[in-house]
């Protein structure tokens, strides 16, 4: 599965819809990492395929998926969620109701259209819900479990405590038992109420046009996209912009995704390079992503010509992998304020939240390994036989044999590096440093041409410029 996710996510020809995609998943966050799905790699396969589906969708058909897919509701555990029982003191599981408010829709506040908070007389925020509602939430996501119809493996004919995550049911929605869904009225925001005496799938569409419908959606999600694909601090403005968007695509159509993620890319606060001097623009890229960078840029591939890597360095030296991060909140915070100039400000930089004393040297370390290792040198032991064909399964390498070229020109080379690397940003202090440390390199007679452009393209990767997005 991993080598599949790495293949398709580098080099497939919608590299936008993977982008947004992997934006998703750090908002409606599943972990792999987590007893309930480790290991279910074709669910898993599923749930990205489920976010690629919707990336250009409707906000409103994501939550739907995202509800129903085995993963979550194994992962928030919802799967499995029975009715209420007084006399065996059993009540609705209200993970997956605290959550879908909290994480997926709405947040924990009013909002107004540009991201800020309603205040009340007090000049405090309003909360969004309290625990009754997150109760009544929970009622709603009773009767779903796994689905087995037609399970070749399942020869008896299954109940509802029988279900469990396994490859065939980690792929297929599951199903709802209106024998184990809670009966009667729900209570839900602003005193909406679903009706008694519908199906249990009935009250869940009622519960997901709820929250879908919420003024708070479209500032909530569109803030965090805007945080993921373009800078952590988006004016207030532009979140609007966004919000206005999300509400109506200019065809009365509310949650178009293609039309919000348009909106985002093409706002002037994205595209207008005047905003490279503003103090409050760019982000800390993810380290995820600027390795990714790194592998495009210089079209890693084995002998093959794939991308074949397991991830464990990606793993246990960047600290983030696809559908891995330690939690349901993510890796980071959306808010996070890191100490310092940015929390002095009121800024916030999310991604700041994976930068610790070990992270700090473990990437630099990983980007070093990358450009030189390989996890396994051309041993035998390392191929397999597949379907009578023999894969060479060293670790990825770079293609380099223009940089080579340029070898010569230590100007020139860097001139391309700044281009493909740092979009033209490299300060002149910092090149200067880079240009005396690449020519000195060069100058050694017992380093090759190519040893000259890895250790140029090193420099380059621990610096500012390439670790910020402007």
């Amino acid at each position: 599965f991993r080598y599949a996710l790495w293949q398709t996510t580098l080099y497939s020809d919608d590299l936008l819809r993977q982008r947004v995609a992997l934006a998703l998943s750090e908002i409606v966050v599943i972990s792999t990492e987590t007893d309930a799905i480790y290991g279910v790699a074709n669910g898993a396969a599923d749930w990205y395929d489920m976010l690629l589906r919707n990336a250009f969708g409707n906000f409103r058909d994501l939550l739907q998926d995202v509800t129903l897919h085995p993963l979550m509701g194994s992962f928030l555990s919802h799967a499995g969620n029975r009715k209420t029982n007084v006399v065996e003191n059993r009540f609705p599981d209200e993970n997956y109701a605290r959550e879908i408010m909290q994480l997926f829709t709405i947040g924990l506040f009013m909002l107004n259209d540009d991201g800020s908070y309603i205040l009340d007389g007090n000049n405090e925020p309003i909360p969004t819900y309290d625990n009754s509602q997150i109760t009544e939430f929970a009622k709603i996501f009773t009767g779903l479990q796994y689905d087995f119809d037609g399970d070749p493996h399942v020869w008896w004919t299954p109940d509802f405590e029988s279900g469990w995550l396994n490859p065939y049911t980690a792929v297929r929605t599951m199903k709802m038992w209106d024998s184990e869904h809670e009966p009667g009225s729900k209570t839900l925001l602003n005193g909406y109420v679903v009706p008694s005496g519908q199906t249990g799938m009935e009250d869940v569409n009622d519960a997901l046009d709820h929250l879908f419908n919420h003024p708070n959606v479209g500032p909530f999600i569109g803030k965090q996209l805007i945080q993921r694909l373009v800078k952590s601090n988006p004016s207030p403005a532009y979140v609007g912009r966004v919000t206005a968007v999300f509400n109506n695509n200019g065809s009365g159509v509310r949650g178009d995704m293609k039309a919000v993620i348009k909106a985002i890319l093409l706002d002037d606060e994205a595209r207008n390079t005047t905003h490279i001097t503003d103090p409050t623009h760019g982000k800390l890229r993810e380290p995820f992503f600027r390795f990714t960078q790194l592998v495009r840029a210089f079209h890693y591939e084995n002998p093959q010509g794939k991308f074949w890597d397991a991830g464990w360095g990606v793993e246990n030296d960047l600290r983030q992998y696809m559908f891995n991060a330690p939690s349901v909140f993510n890796f980071f915070s959306p808010g996070f304020r890191p100490a310092g100039a940015l929390s002095d400000n009121g800024l916030t930089g999310p991604e700041f939240q994976l930068l610790n004393s070990y992270t700090a040297i473990s990437t630099i370390n990983f980007w070093y390994s990358r450009l030189w290792w390989d996890y396994v040198i051309d041993l035998p032991s390392a191929d397999t036989e597949i379907r009578g064909q023999t894969y060479d399964l060293d670790q990825p390498q770079p293609q380099l044999s223009y940089e080579i070229t340029l070898v010569n020109n230590i100007p020139a080379l860097l001139d391309h590096l700044d281009l493909v690397l740092t979009a033209g940003t490299m300060s002149t202090e910092m090149r200067a440093i880079i240009e005396t440390a690449v020519t000195g390199y060069n100058n050694d007679s017992w380093v090759s041409d190519e040893d000259v452009v890895r250790f140029a393209i090193f420099l380059f990767m621990m610096c500012p410029e390439y670790a910020v997005q402007v």
